[in-house]
């Protein structure tokens, strides 16, 4: 089919429903072979199978490339259509994929012409005979030249929103997606100035193919600036209604739409909604504010979940929780969980845990939660072997989208044998901890930063003895080229104790490093100062360094290549050398709920307890 392209106005739908269906070739890559290609093939009646070829002229191998992976014909030639006017419905289908891909790279002047058996595709009937299979398909394309833009008009703009700045200029490449990116830009621009009720109206596009321009007049009408208004909830059924009002903090104000993005995080936060929706109303309210109308949808009242993790150097585990989610109508979350750990073959001492929790939401106001935990349980490493039951009550304090903190107190009875003694500790602590995150994801990041600290001041009263921890954790991630395939990571950590004598302190307290979350390839906690015959005993600081280079390979796939580096040292600060570096690599599954994690690593200065190799499993990236 001949697509001559020398229209003068390029209607905005037409440029919208092009850019849109270059999605619908991705769909294929959910079926789940061979039970969802080839259970499909059967369920078809009358297949017909074709072969389609692609030629392109005036391009380069970039645009064919881009043009192969949008076509259907293509992408979907191992699964025949439904006779002829399947096949012939499939190849219409292909010129708006197909021009979609031509509008992105500027080729506004392109021609498409697309045979069926040789003959154009719109000469040939759904009832025409068939003479040879498979079907030759034939794609002709010439991209024609490419467009930049001429004269370009959008008023007004919001401040700090320039047509340079947008990519609308003179001479500049006049791609499709340019012009709707820019579109969407002034309009969120608009609705970050208090704007809530911003119309975009129809664009104007002129293509003057004598000269390759294109001409473009945008039309934004940001209407009033408005503050928020009355908030109404809806879809509650066991939660009160008070609580997502409270929690949303969609009070008097100007409007923002990062208010609103943050009360929908808070919301989910919860944990007890499974959807939550917060959307403005189409008119301002007689005061002249704007409406805002909060829909959840509850999640199920009670859950049971469980993990399965193992390494090479700690064994087996498996954890099991009850929860409840809403114990009476205020969120409130009451869990009880078991796990076991250390389940190592021919080995019946495994390590326990057994616990209780309960998180009641907005206790003095909707940002500060009270946390309640109970637990008995049983910790071995090379280092020590700690028995222990501790009671913990805290409150969580929201300041920001990014930043939070805590104040819990701590009470634990613990009976600790490490290689020198065999000791008994009543200890309390209080545990001050802040937590600045702004990653844009949690289990897997790619940008943003999040830096945790901690100063947790402990007193033993069967020892008498008094210390403070001080702790610090920085992470950064930084996405690499134009389709974000390639994230760097690196992480350093840093705790220092600041007792006298290391002794004095309870041994499960001491700083070690080694094993996942330290440095991968080494044993857990196997890395800190030793007696003379070589016994772990713990240090007083510590410092690691972590950096990752993870590639995406496809949306479902993902390598990485790592290095860990770090000590514990029984000075009180960490020292400038000494360091114990493990190097490794790992494979990435990625879920909708986040990376399943395999890496297998080394201890470059591999010392007593440590594996010549590591291997570690777990859901999410490893920081």
């Amino acid at each position: 089919m001949n697509l001559p392209f020398v229209l003068r106005r390029i209607p905005a739908p037409l440029l919208i429903l092009a850019l849109s269906l270059t999605a619908a070739p991705c769909a294929a890559a959910f079926d789940w072979w061979p039970f969802g290609r080839e259970d499909a093939a059967a369920a078809i009646p009358d297949p017909l199978p074709y072969k389609a070829t692609l030629t392109l002229t005036g391009a380069d191998s970039r645009l064919e490339k881009a043009l192969r992976k949008a076509s259907g014909l293509i992408d979907t030639e191992d699964q025949p259509p439904s006779g002829l006017s399947g096949l012939i419905a499939r190849a219409r289908q292909d010129t708006a994929r197909l021009t979609a891909v031509l509008y992105e790279n500027a080729r506004y002047a392109a021609r498409i012409a697309i045979t069926i058996e040789g003959k154009p595709l719109e000469a040939v009937g759904p009832f025409d005979a068939i003479g040879t299979q498979p079907v030759p398909v034939a794609i002709a394309i010439d991209a024609g030249p490419p467009f930049v833009f001429g004269r370009v008009e959008a008023t007004p703009l919001p401040p700090g929103v320039t047509l340079e700045k947008l990519g609308l200029v003179a001479a500049a490449p006049a791609g499709s997606a340019q012009i709707v990116s820019a579109e969407a830009a002034i309009a969120n621009g608009w609705r970050k100035e208090g704007h809530p009720l911003v119309t975009v109206q129809p664009r104007e596009v002129v293509a003057d193919h004598a000269s390759t321009r294109l001409d473009v007049t945008l039309h934004v009408d940001a209407g009033p600036v408005a503050n928020f208004g009355r908030v109404s909830v809806s879809g509650t059924e066991r939660v009160e209604t008070s609580l997502p009002l409270r929690r949303a903090g969609l009070e008097d104000g100007l409007y923002s739409p990062q208010k609103i993005k943050r009360a929908e995080t808070r919301l989910r936060d919860l944990g007890v909604f499974d959807g939550v929706r917060v959307q403005t109303a189409a008119a301002l309210d007689a005061d002249g504010s704007i409406p805002i109308a909060i829909t959840v949808s509850e999640r199920k009242t009670h859950a049971i979940g469980g993990t399965v993790s193992y390494s090479s150097t700690e064994g087996a585990g498996i954890e099991a929780y009850w929860r409840h989610r809403n114990l009476w109508g205020g969120a409130e979350q009451l869990q009880f969980s078991a796990s076991i750990s250390r389940l190592v073959a021919g080995t019946l001492d495994p390590d326990y845990r057994l616990g209780t929790s309960f998180r009641k939401p907005a206790v003095f106001d909707a940002m500060t939660d009270l946390t309640l935990r109970i637990e008995g349980y049983r910790q071995t490493t090379d280092a020590y072997r700690v028995t222990a039951v501790t009671a913990e009550t805290g409150l969580t304090r929201i300041f920001s989208d990014s930043l939070t903190g805590s104040l819990a107190l701590d009470l634990t009875r613990s009976r600790t044998e490490d290689a020198l003694t065999l000791q008994n500790h009543v200890l309390a602590t209080l545990n001050n901890k802040f937590d600045w995150d702004t990653r844009d994801n949690k289990l897997d990041p790619g940008a943003g930063f999040r830096a945790q600290f901690l100063v947790a001041p402990a007193h033993d009263f069967e020892n008498g003895a008094s210390f403070v921890t001080l702790g610090a954790d920085g992470t950064l991630y930084r996405s690499l080229g134009s389709d974000e395939r390639i994230v760097v990571a690196g992480r350093v950590a840093a705790m220092v104790l600041t007792a006298r004598d290391v002794l004095d302190v309870a041994a499960e307290r001491r700083i070690y490093a080694g094993g996942a979350g330290s440095i991968r390839g080494y044993g857990y906690k196997n890395i800190a100062p030793r007696t003379a015959a070589g016994d772990l005993i713990g240090g007083r600081s510590s410092l690691v360094a972590t950096a990752e280079v993870r590639y995406r390979i496809n949306g479902q796939y993902g390598l990485v290549a790592f290095a860990d580096a770090g000590n514990a040292w029984a000075s009180m600060f960490p020292q400038g050398g000494g360091f114990r570096i493990g190097i490794g690599a790992g494979v990435r599954y990625l879920t909708p709920v986040g990376p399943i994690r395999l890496d297998v690593a080394a201890p470059l200065q591999r010392g007593p307890g440590d594996p010549a190799v590591a291997v570690y499993v777990g859901l999410g990236q490893a920081f």
